[in-house]
């Protein structure tokens, strides 16, 4: 039976190397992190991400979902953003990415949220679960992301 629990400021490493395999999962070239980069992230009473782990009855991790909070302007309340989710090869199609949907579900619900969003690869099968699960596309909804040379640039156009 496979255990979900809270991610912790302890597992930064496990969730660096799986963020790393779905990044080749899904052919990024994101430079790799390890844990010292995102432990700070996990700590604290209400930390800026946070999310679950799931084990098998060994302990072996097989799936995450990370997250972090955001202020809904659309809804005026605080949301949920699901920043990543990954499930091992081995454990794909057999319920888990749902069951980890559920316990941000719950979390959000009972922090009084009434919005998870998330952004997708078109390519990706998971949007399937998605669909099944009753998330919507926004009309005309698109995710942006500005990094590296172009963040640069931009922010040398500043008046500080």
């Amino acid at each position: 039976m496979l255990k979900i629990r809270k991610t912790t400021p302890q597992d930064a490493n496990i969730l660096a190397d799986m963020a790393a395999a779905l990044n080749a999962h899904f052919g990024v070239s994101a430079p790799p992190y390890d844990g010292c980069a995102l432990a700070p992230a996990l700590q604290g009473e209400d930390p800026l991400v946070f999310g679950y782990l799931a084990e098998d009855d060994t302990g072996h991790p097989v799936g995450y979902a990370l997250c972090q909070r955001f202020f809904d302007t659309d809804t005026g309340t605080l949301a949920t953003w699901l920043l990543d989710i990954f499930i091992v090869t081995e454990h794909r199609g057999g319920g888990l990415g749902r069951r980890l949907l559920a316990r941000i579900a719950a979390d959000a619900k009972q922090k009084g949220q009434r919005c998870i969003g998330l952004a997708v690869y078109e390519s990706n099968p998971a949007r399937r679960l998605y669909d099944r699960i009753g998330a919507a596309l926004p009309e005309n909804a698109l995710v942006y992301e500005l990094r590296d040379e172009n963040l640069d640039r931009l922010a040398q156009e500043a008046q500080i």
